[in-house]
């Protein structure tokens, strides 16, 4: 089990040895505002109020990072709210305070 808190936090559990967390990851260094856990594929992903996303392996090394920017095209990722990932797919669902979804893919040009 997987569980993190505003702090920025996570903490991994054996709930057959649930007292004390076989892993923490310090994953923000605060303001988490949502996680998701894939259900098939060993990710977890983490967002934050300042506009980050990080992507996590089930052993709590962090594979990626989604980082705000401008661009030409305007803001590319506003205050994380919610996140969740596709059933069956590798694809990330990152909604904002901004009233904006994004999509991303875990192989490029795909989504």
């Amino acid at each position: 089990m997987v569980s993190a808190s505003a702090a920025g936090d996570m903490k991994f559990f054996d709930l057959r040895k649930a007292e004390l967390p076989y892993l923490e990851v310090e994953a923000h260094k605060n303001s988490l505002s949502a996680m998701a856990v894939h259900r098939y594929a060993p990710f977890i992903a983490t967002g934050t109020s300042k506009q980050y996303i990080k992507v996590f392996s089930l052993q709590g090394e962090q594979l990626s990072v989604i980082r705000y920017h401008n661009s030409f095209l305007g803001q590319r990722i506003g205050p994380v709210s919610a996140l969740t990932f596709h059933t069956y797919k590798v694809y990330l669902a990152a909604g904002a305070t901004d009233s904006n979804v994004s999509i991303y893919s875990g192989d490029r040009g795909t989504a």
